[in-house]
């Protein structure tokens, strides 16, 4: 299992979020991360997620 540092996961989900607002599939293959995996950090992020 891979492991990715806080500023990776910062930045990739800064790109879903406004202003950018990227599309998760987009992102996801730009960065090498699967969709599943920026949909849980961005849940993360909001605070959506226990």
């Amino acid at each position: 299992m891979a492991r990715y540092g806080q500023a990776f996961k910062d930045k990739a989900v800064a790109r879903l979020l406004p202003p950018e607002s990227a599309a998760t599939q987009v992102v996801a293959r730009e960065v090498g991360v699967a969709v599943g995996t920026l949909d849980r950090w961005r849940e993360d992020a909001r605070g959506l997620r226990p």
